[in-house]
């Protein structure tokens, strides 16, 4: 098992902040209808810049 992002999708309020400062690209996808985002875990370095942008601390790295 390797290291993703996470999403606490009760915390997300779809700012998608984590997506534009990923360095990664296609790690985070915004879904409308629920908005919030989820996380490509293939993709993901799991660098942790997504959780020092979060303004929810919805993003973990596990």
């Amino acid at each position: 098992m390797y290291l993703s992002a996470r999403v606490d999708k009760e915390k997300c309020i779809g700012c998608r902040l984590c997506i534009t400062s990923c360095p990664e690209p296609n790690v985070f996808k915004f879904l409308p209808e629920e908005k919030l985002v989820e996380v490509n875990d293939s993709r993901c370095k799991a660098c942790g810049l997504c959780t020092t942008v979060c303004p929810k601390d919805a993003l973990k790295i596990s």
